[in-house]
């Protein structure tokens, strides 16, 4: 039969228990405990939220990715041509300037052969023509010396021309 006197039912489980509940949620009650877990609550859901917003964002970048390396081919081949165009623009561009240089250089060592050869028969008409009269002049002191007579003439012939000038 059910006993229940004042001593048993201070040592039953079940008051002690329902007597322990109550001061759990006098406790919580004075703790704020729920509001505290609805801000965690809201916070985690924050967390959810933004992480499934940040999950959407990456999923949208990787499109973008997806999309240009798509792209990557052709634009690498379009780099590629760009800089073929551009060296064999230089590379003509290069070429003819050499070509210029080379005719300029070539212009201007025609010009120093030619006035080189004019002072090289300068030099030699120089020459033959002091040769010439140092054998004329040799030619007449041997004639001189074997006619003394012809001194004399060129002497008469000279003084003659002079009075034929006019001063």
């Amino acid at each position: 039969m059910l006993d229940l006197s004042w001593n048993n039912i201070l040592h039953s489980n079940a008051l002690n228990f329902i007597i322990m509940v109550g001061i759990f949620l006098f406790i919580a009650y004075k703790m704020k405990v729920s509001q505290a877990v609805e801000n965690h609550r809201a916070s985690i859901q924050k967390s959810i939220e933004d992480s499934d917003l940040m999950k959407k964002n990456a999923a949208d970048e990787l499109k973008n990715v997806e999309k240009s390396l798509e792209n990557l081919p052709q634009e690498l081949d379009g780099i590629l041509k760009n800089a073929e165009n551009t060296a064999k623009a230089f590379e003509n561009k290069t070429k003819s300037e050499i070509d210029a240089l080379v005719q300029s250089i070539k212009a201007t060592t025609e010009r120093q052969i030619n006035a080189e050869e004019k002072h090289a028969n300068s030099l030699l008409l120089k020459n033959a023509g002091n040769a010439s009269v140092e054998v004329a002049q040799k030619q007449v002191i041997r004639a001189l010396e074997n006619d003394k007579s012809l001194h004399r003439k060129f002497i008469n012939d000279f003084i003659n021309e002079i009075d034929g000038l006019e001063v």
